[in-house]
């Protein structure tokens, strides 16, 4: 019993610590390959009174629209897709390190 209790909590520990970045490149794949230009223009990313102000604020609509059109994304592609939106209309800085990583205008609306 304790080899296996061992072996899990290992697997556990090595899997949070090797977590790769996320990729902007896979995120513009993603992206192009669903549909979200079916609801989105570069307008929206782009105009002065979007709605997403933040960083969280992206992550949590890429995470409403994944489930919207059961896209099904794992947790890394979502990100990748932030990563690609941030990067290419968005510009918000990462996350702040000295704050714990939150963001005091998390808005989303």
């Amino acid at each position: 019993m304790k080899p296996i209790f061992l072996l899990v909590v290992s697997l556990l520990a090595g899997a949070s610590v090797h977590a790769e970045p996320a990729d902007p490149i896979n995120g513009k794949k993603l992206f192009e390959e669903s549909r979200c230009m079916g609801c989105h223009t570069a307008d929206s990313f782009t105009k002065p009174d979007r709605k997403v102000k933040n960083l969280a604020a992206l992550e949590s609509q890429v995470r409403r629209c994944d489930a919207n059109l059961s896209t099904n994304w794992f947790d890394d592609q979502i990100m990748d897709v932030v990563t690609f939106l941030n990067q290419s209309y968005y510009k918000f800085p990462p996350p702040n390190a000295s704050n714990g990583n939150k963001d005091p205008e998390n808005k989303t609306e």
